[in-house]
């Protein structure tokens, strides 16, 4: 989600600070008071920023992983509306107030997997409930594939790239390239405007207009060099002009047979794809629901009760 621009990874200490202050009102905007902290992951992500909510003595919270170019404190939204559910969400490499990191083809999918796994081992956490917005939901699915023994549920909000039946949008695609991508980022117009310019590609204008705090905490967010750089090399590492990189595709048998209980909320007005594709391969795997929400591609942020209603859902189902 989202197109940040090309940007050096040093320096940005002002932009980061001014992040920081956005994503603060954006949590006081959701009625959040979470609790945040940095863990230092050596390879599997350097210095992490991790934000956790409720109690942290829970066997499985909910652990939330954001997509391409967002961080984890822009789920506040989300979080708000799960109310006393304990969550724990953090800045992927290179995102937020993470450590910065550069994505490759080759890195981009190992990488994913090392870092959750490093998260949840250094908060102690044996088996959680995740769920992955975009990019974070293909981290999920390959993340319960390596290690389901650590996962309890998985819960995918928008399409995730790689799935069948999606295909990025044809702007975002532009930006892998290097005339057209310089181009179009010269001119996006800064700041909130391009964020909602972008937001229009992904058929979320008009419900992150309520949002406006989130449209300042992402505006500012994109400002910080090492988030855009992150950004912008992890585009290029799962997309290119003609679509999905083979080396994301997530194969139909896979979708059947994943070893965890999982939940597709998809948008009915998603511009990577309608979950028609998706309910068609997974038939009626015991295990796989797809369930279609009027949004685009961030659920949510346009329908949060919703989205937390499946996820509360799906922790009392699994007992």
């Amino acid at each position: 989600m989202m197109g940040p621009s090309d940007t050096d990874t040093h320096g940005g200490h002002g932009e980061r600070a001014t992040y920081e202050a956005a994503q603060r009102r954006l949590f006081a905007a959701s009625g959040l008071e979470p609790r945040e902290q940095f863990i230092d992951l050596g390879p599997a992500g350097g210095r992490t920023h991790v934000i956790e909510l409720g109690p942290s003595d829970v066997d499985h919270p909910v652990v939330l992983v954001h997509g391409t170019a967002l961080a984890g404190g822009l789920f506040a939204p989300l979080m708000g509306a799960l109310e006393a559910v304990p969550v724990v969400t953090f800045d992927r490499p290179g995102y937020g107030l993470s450590a910065p990191f550069r994505y490759t083809e080759g890195t981009v999918g190992p990488t994913a997997v090392t870092n959750l796994l490093g998260v949840l081992d250094a908060l102690g956490i044996d088996r959680a409930d995740i769920v992955g917005h975009s990019m974070g939901g293909h981290v999920g699915i390959r993340f319960a594939l390596a290690h389901p023994d650590r996962v309890r549920q998985l819960t995918l909000m928008g399409a995730a790239p790689g799935l069948p039946g999606t295909s990025p949008p044809l702007p975002i695609r532009l930006l892998t390239t290097p005339v057209f991508g310089r181009l179009l980022r010269w001119r996006q117009p800064d700041g909130e405007a391009g964020v909602l310019d972008i937001a229009e590609v992904f058929g979320e204008r008009d419900a992150i207009q309520s949002h406006p705090a989130f449209i300042a905490a992402l505006a500012a967010h994109e400002a910080v060099p090492t988030a855009a750089a992150a950004g912008i090399s992890e585009f290029k590492a799962v997309l290119s002009i003609r679509g999905w990189r083979r080396s994301v595709h997530i194969a139909p048998e896979t979708l059947r047979t994943l070893p965890v209980p999982t939940t597709f909320i998809w948008g009915d007005q998603d511009p990577l794809g309608g979950p028609g594709a998706v309910r068609d391969v997974v038939g009626s795997a015991d295990r796989v629901r797809v369930e279609t929400v009027r949004a685009g591609h961030l659920p949510f942020l346009a329908t949060a009760d919703r989205c937390a209603h499946l996820i509360r859902a799906g922790r009392r189902a699994d007992g």
